[in-house]
C-alpha cells in the first residue's frame, strides 16, 4: 500500500458532517445549498429559450443538456435537463429575471420549486407535517371480492380484530374500503357500500376517537355517510370524476382528498394503458385537476394525490412511475402511493404467494421511503414499521 495516498471516500454531505469537519455553524445553510445537488426537467422550451437557459447555466457554473438542434434552431421546440446545487439554482433564477422571452417566469418558478413546502393538513386537531416521516395506511377491505383479501373482513367481529391488529403493529391511517376496485371488477350501489363501511366506521369510533380513518370510494352518498360517522379523508380512486357531486362535498365538508389517478373506471382501466410517456401524463393530468380544484374552493392543505399504481398501467409503466415518483413532488401536494401485492408485483416475481408478495411490497417501499414518499398504503403493517424503523437510522 502506497502511505502517501490521501483516504478519499463518497458521502452525503449533511449538517453533521460539516459540523464534524468543524465548518462555522452560522454558514451551515449556505454550505448545504452549495453540495445538495438537484436535477429538474424543463419541457417545451423554444430554441431562443433553451440557448439562453443553457447559457445561463453555464455562467453560474454548472449546464444544461438541450436538444442537439437546439444550436441550428431546425427544431421548435426542445426539453432542458438542468442540474446543479441548490445554490447555482438559485443564482440561475436571479439571472433569469433580466432575460426576454417569458425567462423570468421561468426563474420564479425555479425559485418557487426550491423553496416548496408541503401545507401542514389538520386531522382531528393534530397538524400532520407531511415533511417529518411518510406515515403508514393499513387497508381494511370489508368486501367479498377484493384481490388479496376479499372476504376476510366483511364482518364487523373480523374487521375490528384486523384493525386493532393494525392499529398495534403501528398504523397512522386505516383505508376502509366496501367496494373492490380490482381490474375487472363490477361497480355495486353507494347503499350496498354504506351498509358494508359506516357499521364498522362506527365500532372504531365507539373504542378510539383519535385514530385517522380513510373511506375508500367514489361514490358521494357513500362519503358522506362516512364522514359522518367518523372518517377524516375520503379516498377516491376516481379523482372526484366518477360522481359529480363529490368535489362539492369535499368543499362542503373541508375534509381532506386523496386523487388517484386512473385510465378508466375498474372494469376497463386494463384496456387502456396506452401513454406516450406514462409519467408526464400523469403528470399533466394531475396539473390540470389540481387546477380545477383549487378554483373551485378547495385548499391546497386539503389535497393528497396518487399515480394510481395499477389503475391502468402495465407492469413497466407501473415501475416508471416508482422509478420517476420525485417528478410529482413539484405539484406541491403529499404523494401517496398503493402498490401493496399488486398484479405487478406477481407478474414480476412469478408468484401470487402472500408471504413472497410482502417481501416484494417491501422492496418497493424501501425506494419509495428513499424518495421521501409520504404515505405508504400497505397489507402488512408490522414489517413496514420495521422497515420505517431501520430506513429512520439509515437516511
Amino acid at each position: 500500500m502506497n502511505n502517501d495516498k490521501f483516504k478519499i471516500k463518497f458521502i452525503d454531505c449533511s449538517k453533521t458532517n460539516l459540523i464534524e469537519i468543524g465548518f462555522d455553524n452560522s454558514y451551515l445553510n449556505n454550505a448545504l445549498n452549495k453540495h445538495k445537488f438537484k436535477t429538474i426537467k424543463i419541457h417545451g422550451l423554444n430554441c431562443a429559450q433553451a440557448n439562453i437557459l443553457k447559457q445561463t447555466a453555464l455562467s453560474s457554473g454548472t449546464d444544461c443538456s438541450v436538444h442537439r438542434e437546439v444550436i441550428t434552431g431546425k427544431i421548435q421546440h426542445s426539453d432542458c435537463i438542468l442540474s446543479g446545487t441548490i445554490s447555482q439554482f438559485q443564482k440561475i433564477a436571479e439571472k433569469l429575471k433580466f432575460q426576454p422571452l417569458k425567462l423570468s417566469i421561468l426563474g420564479e418558478q425555479i425559485k418557487d420549486i426550491l423553496n416548496q413546502n408541503l401545507p401542514e393538513t389538520i386531522i382531528r386537531d393534530i397538524a400532520i407535517d407531511w415533511l417529518k416521516r411518510p406515515y403508514i395506511m393499513g387497508i381494511l377491505n370489508v368486501t367479498p371480492d377484493s384481490f388479496s383479501d376479499g372476504g376476510e373482513y366483511n364482518t364487523i367481529e373480523t374487521a375490528m380484530n384486523h384493525y386493532n391488529k393494525m392499529i398495534e403493529q403501528g398504523a397512522d391511517i386505516i383505508d376502509i374500503g366496501g367496494e373492490s376496485t380490482r381490474p375487472y371488477s363490477n361497480k355495486i350501489s353507494p347503499e350496498e357500500e354504506i351498509k358494508r363501511v359506516v357499521p364498522v366506521i362506527k365500532e372504531i369510533r365507539k373504542h378510539d376517537k383519535n385514530t385517522i380513518i380513510s373511506i375508500d370510494t367514489r361514490n358521494a352518498k357513500t362519503a358522506r355517510e362516512a364522514i359522518c360517522s367518523g372518517a377524516d379523508i375520503i379516498n377516491d380512486i376516481s379523482a372526484m370524476e366518477w360522481d359529480n357531486e363529490m368535489l362539492p362535498l369535499v368543499k362542503e365538508l373541508k375534509c381532506p382528498v386523496i386523487l388517484n389517478h386512473s385510465s378508466a373506471a375498474p372494469d376497463t382501466m386494463q384496456d387502456n394503458t396506452q401513454y406516450t410517456d406514462v409519467v408526464d401524463e400523469i403528470y399533466d393530468y394531475f396539473q390540470k385537476k389540481l387546477n380545477i380544484v383549487y378554483e373551485n374552493g378547495i385548499e391546497k392543505s386539503q389535497v393528497i394525490i396518487d399515480p394510481g399504481i395499477g389503475f391502468g398501467k402495465t407492469t413497466q409503466q407501473n415501475y416508471e412511475i416508482i422509478k420517476r415518483i420525485q417528478e410529482f413532488k413539484t405539484l406541491g401536494c403529499p404523494i401517496l402511493v398503493g402498490h401493496s401485492r399488486k398484479n405487478f408485483l406477481k407478474e414480476t416475481i412469478l408468484s401470487d404467494n402472500r408471504e413472497n408478495l410482502d417481501v416484494a411490497t417491501m422492496i418497493v417501499s424501501q425506494k419509495l421511503i428513499e424518495n421521501k414518499v409520504n404515505i405508504i398504503r400497505v397489507h402488512n403493517v408490522k414489517e413496514h414499521r420495521m422497515l420505517l424503523n431501520i430506513c429512520k437510522s439509515l437516511f
